[in-house]
């Protein structure tokens, strides 16, 4: 078996190249009908938070969901059912700064974000889910790497808001390709939308090079994997996952620390064993 690297041409390109151009999307749109649908917003986007800033505690991020939920209750939401305006990505940040003795190290973190026009939504701007091109997010057109990690787990949010949006589809429409997924590796909503991404349309494919970067929980829903050559610990991990009897746990975890360049062992649902991959050529 061999797989074969193909260049995408005429992909076009999205990036976060220079202040203020904001996302291009407003992440406080809520998606569900429900009457506690702005809640659930609310503690989805508590959590991509904590996983842009992974030294956040509980209360730090309580008083940043307090932030969000006042954001909504403002523009007209309520738990009744009651459903008011789309609020401005920043109007968290604004009830956050005239909060007394809030916690300055999570004001900072979020002004820093502020002083690179990360909440200058951009509304409009269609889902990359309309679109049929291929289309490369570029995340390194700055080096602040809080904003890098912001931004791309930003827009797994957002691919991830538009596939409920669009409602459950019979066939696969896009693959969703996520290269150093590390900087979302505290992300809850990854192995959520492993689980759900194919009955939605979507194949979600996420590459990284530490097993550590992927919620355990992820694997139950991985129907194909590719495993490059890895160290001890990784490779035990990773053996593990196979699905393999015990026996042969050791014999695989051998083969990954041992597999050549260009090489992998590739395993899948219906395959008993992996087998070795040749990359390229």
């Amino acid at each position: 078996m061999q797989i074969r690297l193909v260049k995408i041409q005429r992909a076009q390109v999205v990036s976060f190249k220079r202040a203020p151009t904001g996302l291009g999307f407003n992440p406080m749109e809520v998606i569900a009908t429900h009457p506690q649908a702005y809640v659930e917003s609310v503690d989805m986007l508590r959590d991509v938070f904590s996983a842009i800033f992974t030294d956040l505690g509980e209360v730090q991020l309580g008083s940043l969901r307090k932030a969000l939920k006042k954001s909504y209750e403002d523009q007209g939401w309520a738990s009744d059912g009651s459903r008011g305006k789309t609020p401005g990505f920043g109007d968290f940040l604004g009830i956050l700064q005239a909060t007394p003795k809030v916690d300055q190290k999570m004001l900072n973190r979020l002004e820093e974000l502020a002083d690179y026009g990360f909440f200058n939504v951009q509304s409009g701007s269609p889902s990359l889910l309309d679109s049929t091109r291929p289309t490369l997010v570029q995340i390194h057109s700055r080096q602040n790497d809080t904003l890098q990690r912001a931004f791309a787990t930003f827009v797994l949010y957002n691919i991830y808001q538009s596939m409920f949006k669009r409602g459950p589809l019979s066939h696969l429409t896009h693959a969703i390709v996520f290269d150093e997924a590390h900087r979302a590796a505290k992300l809850k909503l990854i192995p959520t939308m492993a689980k759900e991404c194919r009955k939605f349309g979507l194949s979600l494919i996420l590459a990284s090079q530490e097993i550590k970067d992927f919620d355990q929980s992820m694997f139950a829903a991985v129907s194909n994997s590719l495993t490059l050559r890895l160290l001890e610990a990784d490779a035990q991990k990773m053996a593990k996952n196979f699905g393999i009897p015990y026996d042969k746990v050791k014999l695989y975890a051998d083969r990954i620390k041992q597999m050549p360049k260009f090489q992998a062992l590739f395993n899948r649902e219906g395959l008993r064993e992996p087998v070795k991959v040749a990359l390229g050529s």
